[in-house]
């Protein structure tokens, strides 16, 4: 029987940087930060795609993208195939299993009728709850905006949240992540014949930006300090970059509205950080704190107005970097540096609650740089895209001993992190850099050519 219960907490297209970001005196996630104090936090976490379903279910299998199937925002499940989840591993070896929150997993079967959910609420729970509450749901009009989406060989208009900022104008405990907390709250207060493992996947600060009016005062947008990449793209970007959805969000965003869509990130973000805190609030009361293993990640990131572009569906490092905190009683507090992967979690997850599924993974176990303190092993980190929900804007990435390169079929970029973090100038064609750009790009494509990608990596070196 397994001892250790598992809280797994992800929030939405969080930046990486709110995790001790200060906007005046207040704090963006002081639970979070409290937690990565006393546990392991891991600042250099990539996700292996920047977009939702893609992220989600790689994160929920242990296996990358190109692996699953999984390549696109396919909420429907069209490409969804028979790959095992870390909630079914977990079913199997004996915990009562609860989802609650965002699902955007998929699988086939479906993940809510893959074993016996001791509770399951999702999107459908929240809408169906808010039509018997008699209160829409729905974003506002002026909180989209159509952009010429390259979809299957052809561009289309396609309609994406923009950075318009409405309030919340409801009670608190109507708004989506309060109430999934609320259900959460409810599964830990039961009673428990065997431990438990509750995975809790929150919707902010995913846009649109709705906010409720007491998270929106607790950030004042002239205290916010924009960087130097803000409206500005990287020196010899690649023409492609030019053509997303991403850089055409951000063109159609006055400048003016930047401040304002960051002060609502923040917002939202500390919103889900309540939420957090209500949750390790709660497993303390019922005395299971000491006994439970914390994991707290993002799906992916966001770009804010960095490189001229909003939301996430490139490879910078505010779309593809995410917060992650890994909690656990008998652990030794660390700071981890070295670059991981969300590919890392379900290998971990596993050998810290002595889990054992008889299945390899592409990841490694970090579980003794969370017991010992130990530095995870160096190794590249991948990741991928491949359009939204049709295969479009392609883009592979390979982050190794302190660089980035980025292909997309035709055009690369290549960044010293160490030395440009803001990844202001691509150094991707320069002669000096020509060596170690050769040597990622076959690290890349001898990767990619494992996960049975199906791009071309024919480079001609000039």
């Amino acid at each position: 029987m397994p001892s250790k219960n598992l809280l797994f907490f992800m929030t939405d297209q969080q930046r990486f940087d709110t995790l001790f970001a200060k906007v005046g005196n207040q704090e963006v996630t002081p639970t979070w930060n409290t937690l990565a104090n006393d546990g392991v936090y891991f600042s250099n976490t990539y996700t292996s795609c920047p977009l939702c379903v893609p992220a989600r279910t790689s994160l929920a299998t242990g296996m990358n993208p190109l692996r699953t199937g999984m390549v696109l925002n396919d909420l429907p499940g069209k490409l969804a195939k028979a790959h095992t989840s870390l909630h079914r591993m977990l079913y199997e070896a004996g915990y009562d299993v609860a989802h609650i929150g965002v699902n955007h997993i998929s699988l086939d079967p479906k993940l809510e009728l893959s074993l016996p959910f001791s509770a399951w609420e999702d999107d459908h729970s929240y809408e169906a709850y808010a039509a018997a509450e008699g209160f829409s749901c729905k974003a506002h009009p002026s909180q989209r905006s159509q952009v010429s989406e390259l979809c299957d060989g052809t561009y289309e208009n396609r309609m994406y949240s923009n950075t318009r900022v409405r309030p919340f104008d409801d009670d608190l405990s109507r708004f989506k992540d309060v109430w999934f907390t609320d259900k959460a709250l409810a599964f830990i207060r039961k009673d428990h014949a065997k431990p438990f493992a509750l995975f809790v996947c929150l919707w902010a600060p995913h846009p649109p930006l709705v906010v409720p009016p007491a998270y929106q005062a607790l950030f004042n947008p002239d205290d916010i300090h924009l960087g130097d990449t803000i409206s500005c793209p990287a020196i010899r970007e690649p023409q492609n970059r030019r053509n997303g959805a991403a850089r055409q969000l951000g063109a159609n965003t006055e400048p003016s509205m930047w401040k304002k869509a960051w002060a609502a990130h923040y917002a939202l973000t500390r919103l889900c950080d309540d939420q957090l805190n209500r949750l390790v609030q709660e497993l303390k009361q019922q005395d299971l704190f000491d006994d439970t293993l914390l994991v707290c990640t993002a799906d992916h990131g966001e770009q804010l107005g960095e490189h001229a572009m909003y939301q996430k569906m490139e490879m910078y490092e505010s779309a593809v970097r995410v917060p992650a905190v890994i909690h656990l009683t008998d652990a030794t507090s660390s700071v981890q540096n070295t670059p991981i992967s969300h590919l890392d979690f379900v290998p971990t997850i596993l050998d810290l609650l002595d889990v054992a599924c008889g299945q390899s993974f592409e990841g490694s176990s970090l579980a003794h740089t969370i017991l010992e303190g130990t530095p995870p092993p160096i190794k590249p980190v991948f990741s991928v895209y491949n359009g939204n929900h049709a295969i479009g804007d392609i883009r592979r990435m390979i982050v190794h001993e302190g660089w980035k390169y980025v292909w997309d079929g035709m055009e690369a970029e290549l960044f010293h992190l160490e030395k440009d973090p803001g990844e202001s100038i691509n150094l991707s064609g320069l002669d000096q850099y020509r060596q170690r750009e050769q040597q990622l790009h076959r690290m890349l494509s001898t990767w990619a050519r494992q996960s049975n990608d199906w791009i071309d990596y024919t480079r001609t070196w000039a």
